[in-house]
């Protein structure tokens, strides 16, 4: 783990001008220039040095509860509000487990494989958007415009690297609905399609996010 604006050097061999090999310790070092991507020991460095507790999120319907989750998506929902990023009004840390169930069925180290990629982890990330989210021209373009992460696909095993990735993505798709001059309804719901596919199928996924969340909400109704 290393603070923002570091990286962690690993252990490593190197050779004396007197061509004595020697091992350097593991240590911590800063980014040269102003590199102000996010790197993986970052991320996990922001987490586990979180003070704040958080409740309960509850079960999924059909699901465990996997409580082991629940303040990972509640640290980095609140993150990524404090640093500016937007979100759809109503978007809560149910309905984000409810899409982990989703994608996953909650299980970290899953890899689906995709047109030229595998989607991998809880949030099922595409090696497509890590391109995005490190700020990779494309077209001579750059999609992202700040908050970069720099990440690749064996990262996202770890669910505290998968579930922040899977937040800034969906404050990144809301982002880009606020944009549109297309796109009339900017919602929850339209936020919640566009992060699967912006189609019928993408429809299709909303809806049965939206029931699975719903029911979920049921579950927990008390019984009069």
């Amino acid at each position: 783990m290393a603070p923002p604006g570091s990286h962690v050097v690993k252990r490593h061999v190197k050779v004396s001008h007197k061509g004595v090999k020697y091992y350097v310790k593991a240590h911590i070092r800063k980014n040269r220039g102003k590199n102000e991507k996010l790197l993986p020991e970052n991320l996990l460095y922001l987490y586990w040095h979180g003070d704040q507790d958080y409740p309960p999120i509850g079960a999924v319907k059909g699901f465990a509860e996997f409580p082991e989750f629940d303040s990972i998506i509640q640290f980095w929902l609140n993150f990524w509000k404090e640093q500016g990023l937007p979100f759809p009004e109503g978007l809560d840390p149910l309905l984000i487990k409810v899409i982990i169930a989703k994608e996953s069925s909650f299980r970290s180290q899953i890899r689906t494989k995709a047109k030229n990629s595998s989607a991998t982890g809880l949030m099922q990330i595409l090696q497509s958007t890590l391109y995005r989210l490190e700020g990779v021209p494309e077209n001579n373009f750059v999609e992202v415009q700040g908050h970069f992460l720099q990440l690749k696909l064996g990262d996202l095993a770890d669910p505290v690297i998968n579930i922040a990735t899977g937040i800034r993505w969906l404050s990144h798709k809301y982002y880009l609905l606020m944009k549109s001059k297309e796109v009339k309804r900017k919602d929850l719901y339209s936020t919640v399609k566009y992060y699967h596919q912006w189609n019928t199928h993408g429809e299709t996924y909303a809806d049965e996010i939206f029931k699975l969340y719903h029911d979920s909400l049921d579950k927990r109704l008390p019984v009069p």
